[in-house]
């Protein structure tokens, strides 16, 4: 019989040729993995100051363009620390994060005050609203609202207009109000007549309380009054005890038989 020359190899019959070829591609793939490896090790971390700037970006905070009116500047200053604590933005660079977003007189009052600002010891956030609070509170601006608060009374507004006013006012007159009594007892005393009543029996003890309840004698008295309207549209249409009773024209004259 003749031998079998043509027999195919099987991974036992590899030639030493084909073993040096393998060996050289594992060689080469081993190497490639370590070179990767060493690039991504050595790759530079990611720029932590930019993306804090971009998280604070995305979240659209507003620009202070230095308005006279105090409660711009405190919602302002109320709406940046909030951005500033979801993002984490470290304290020694909310100053230059919070003055990218100055605008008109504020960007200006910075331009020409910033510098030197910058250089007082211990200069930080703080000491920023400090700054701007001193600048634009004008000592006129905060009498005024002062006395507003002093004088204020729910009158025809609503329970959360009165509500939201009341605490813009707050900040300007800490003295009337230094704590959580005086507050709700100044809060009581500007209500409408039937709202101070029932708060004056219930006593609630935290401002909080006293506007939960509120609201909700306000809300009543509307749904009360809206019944009430309701019910005199309905007497009117059909006739009721309200109807109108005919009047005679005194230019016409009556003939007796």
């Amino acid at each position: 019989m003749a031998p079998l020359r043509n027999r195919a190899r099987t991974p036992e019959t590899l030639t030493n040729e084909q073993l040096a070829q393998n060996l050289h591609q594992l060689t080469q793939i081993t190497q490639a993995l370590s070179d990767n490896l060493l690039h991504n090790n050595t790759r530079p971390p990611p720029n932590e100051n930019h993306d804090v700037a971009r998280h604070v970006s995305n979240h659209r905070p507003p620009t202070f363009a230095g308005e006279e009116d105090p409660t711009i500047l405190e919602e302002w200053i109320r709406t940046f620390n909030k951005i500033s604590e979801v993002v984490g933005c470290p304290g020694e660079r909310r100053v230059e994060l919070a003055t990218f977003y100055f605008g008109h007189e504020a960007d200006l009052w910075w331009v020409h005050e910033g510098l030197d600002l910058r250089q007082e010891l211990g200069f930080n956030w703080g000491t920023l609203k400090a700054r701007l609070r001193e600048h634009f509170h004008p000592a006129h601006v905060r009498a005024a609202m002062y006395e507003e608060f002093l004088h204020l009374k729910e009158g025809i507004a609503t329970v959360v207009e009165y509500h939201k006013r009341f605490l813009e006012l707050t900040r300007f007159a800490h003295v009337l109000v230094p704590t959580e009594a005086t507050k709700v007892e100044k809060f009581v005393a500007g209500l409408n007549f039937k709202a101070k009543k029932a708060l004056t029996v219930s006593k609630p003890r935290t401002l909080n309380k006293a506007y939960a309840s509120a609201a909700d004698l306000y809300w009543v008295q509307l749904l009360q009054r809206g019944v009430q309207e309701q019910a005199k549209r309905r007497n009117y249409g059909s006739g009721g005890p309200n109807f109108k009773k005919t009047r005679s024209d005194p230019n016409v004259k009556t003939t007796h038989t």
